[in-house]
This record gives structure tokens, C-alpha cells and sequence, in this order.
């Protein structure tokens, strides 16, 4: 299998997982100063770990036809 280009390469989830409680971090810690830019920057941390949650998500099962959920009925899948 080739090595995807850099642009579609799976994302890991640590690296989603981390910038996930640096917005949350940021987000509080704007909030407890009350910073409006500091906590809306926070926000869009969030917003943008989100993004990179559903693109890894799809490129981990765009490549990849089969279903990974188990099947209801033995012989259906």
C-alpha cells in the first residue's frame, strides 16, 4: 500500500485528545480572568479538535469497505 501524502495521513488520537484539553484549558482559564479573546480562543481550540476528530475518523474508514460494527444476525454481514 502506498504512503498517503501528508494532507491525508491518520491523525492520531493523542494529538486530538491534547488540543481537546488545551481548549478546554485555555478556555477556563480565560473565563477565570475574564479575558472574552482568551476564552473565545479557548472555544475555537475546541471547535477546531472537533474538526480534527471527524476528519480522523473518516480517514480511518474511508480506505477501509468493511463494516467495523459487529453483526446483528450471524451470516447477514
Amino acid at each position: 500500500m502506498p504512503t498517503p501524502p501528508l494532507g491525508a495521513a491518520p491523525l492520531s488520537s493523542g494529538i486530538v485528545a491534547a488540543a481537546i484539553v488545551l481548549g478546554v484549558v485555555v478556555a477556563i482559564v480565560g473565563h477565570l480572568a475574564g479575558s472574552r479573546r482568551t476564552a473565545a480562543t479557548g472555544i475555537a481550540i475546541l471547535f477546531a479538535a472537533s474538526l480534527l476528530m471527524i476528519a480522523g475518523a473518516y480517514l480511518a474508514y474511508h480506505a477501509d469497505p468493511s463494516d467495523p460494527r459487529p453483526c446483528a444476525t450471524p451470516g447477514t454481514c
